[in-house]
């Protein structure tokens, strides 16, 4: 996510890879213990008004760090950087993977973890297009040091309402590039989620030299007056601790939010992993549980069955049923967040939980909550 940002999934999914050998012990990061949910108030517009804090048990981190210690435990020899696929090719045994240096490979199993323009995806299901959702993540990455109320948001995730009532802001401290934890070394990652409609997009996705992007602008590529725009309009909306986060961070970027479900994982000695599959919205942290769920996934179907196209029919199924609830929680999550979300302004803590009960299930095997504190 752009400059290696940050991201957060449910500590037992991290506690699993650390156990897995998949990362170290030591692996740099944080645990964000609650939710709390925030409006700006007239009563209250520093720090805003808190009616509920949902009791969270979710690791955050710095998507560098994941990439280095996956990458580390990858021998040279395995691995090749610097030439893309660009097609595929179905045989009786395998697949012959075309690469952009004009040369070919032939592998008996072909997996494509290329995220959510995935190439794998759209060999196998050229009709399972990326839905538009009519919202962005606008996002950035603060140095703690830089701060200026160095308090917010400590180990806490807060869920920040605007004040019309459509779309939230999420922001929480992580590691810094350099794996750091010390207070005042670490980085505050915000994403903000903003209405965007799909007439504006044209005139919107372009970027500071008059490219029109698709699907990301990348960091210090948005127009300054773009860039300013939004910075004005959130310090309006946040309340004021929260919107100096937004105002004093540089090189912001954008990322419009899809989703896109497909109908296997797997066909004719392909199969897709992480976001090269069903792609559900980021706010279900499912990111790092959906690729070590597929991966742990595929190599237990294959020590259970002798047939190589046994096994990975019997891994699709499963990983389609496990890819739909992360989309029904996405869509549940989307109306709360984006949408319908609760008047916070005028809701005490029996109201707000009594919402969010009522508004998000959790699938039976995926939570961020921290269940033994509900």
């Amino acid at each position: 996510m752009g400059r290696g940002g940050g991201i957060g999934t449910p500590l037992p999914v991290l506690e699993s890879l650390i156990a897995a050998d998949l990362l170290d012990p030591g692996f740099p990061h944080l645990v964000s213990t609650s939710m709390p949910f925030i409006i700006r108030t007239e009563d209250e517009p520093e720090r805003g008004h808190v009616p509920w804090e949902m009791p969270l048990s979710i690791a955050v981190f710095h998507w560098s760090a994941l990439w280095n210690e996956l990458r580390r435990r990858v021998p040279d020899e395995s691995y090749r950087g610097g030439c893309g696929v660009k097609g595929g090719t179905t045989l009786d045994d395998g697949v012959r993977l075309e690469l952009d240096d004009g040369t070919s490979e032939e592998v008996d199993l072909a997996i494509f973890a290329d995220g959510y323009r995935s190439l794998g995806r759209s060999l196998l299901f050229p009709d399972a297009t990326l839905d538009y959702r009519g919202y962005m993540l606008w996002r950035g990455l603060l140095p703690e040091a830089r701060m200026r109320d160095p308090g917010v948001p400590g180990s806490t995730m807060p869920r920040l309402s605007y004040r019309d009532g459509r779309g939230n802001m999420v922001a929480y401290l992580v590691p810094d590039e350099n794996g750091s934890t010390e207070p005042g070394r670490r980085l505050v990652n915000w994403a903000a989620y903003i209405p965007l409609p799909p007439d504006e997009l044209d005139g919107f996705m372009v970027d500071r030299s008059g490219t029109r992007r698709t699907g990301t602008i990348p960091p210090g590529e948005m127009r300054p007056e773009r860039e300013a725009d939004l910075k004005e309009s959130m310090a309006a909306a946040l309340p004021e601790d929260y919107g100096a986060i937004v105002t004093d961070t540089t090189q912001t970027y954008v990322q419009l939010i899809y989703t896109s479900r497909v109908p296997s994982y797997g066909r004719d000695r392909m199969c897709l992993v992480g976001d090269a599959g069903s792609v559900a919205q980021p706010f279900t942290g499912s990111g790092v549980f959906k690729g070590q769920a597929n991966t742990a996934g595929l190599i237990r179907a294959m020590e259970e069955h002798a047939d190589l196209d046994d096994a990975l029919s019997a891994w699709s199924e499963e990983q389609v049923a496990t890819a739909d609830r992360l989309l029904a929680l996405g869509e549940q999550m989307e109306r709360a967040f984006i949408w319908n979300g609760l008047d916070l302004a005028h809701a005490d803590a029996a109201a707000t939980e009594r919402w969010w009960r009522k508004a998000v299930t959790f699938p039976e095997d995926f939570t961020y909550e921290d269940e033994s504190a509900v």
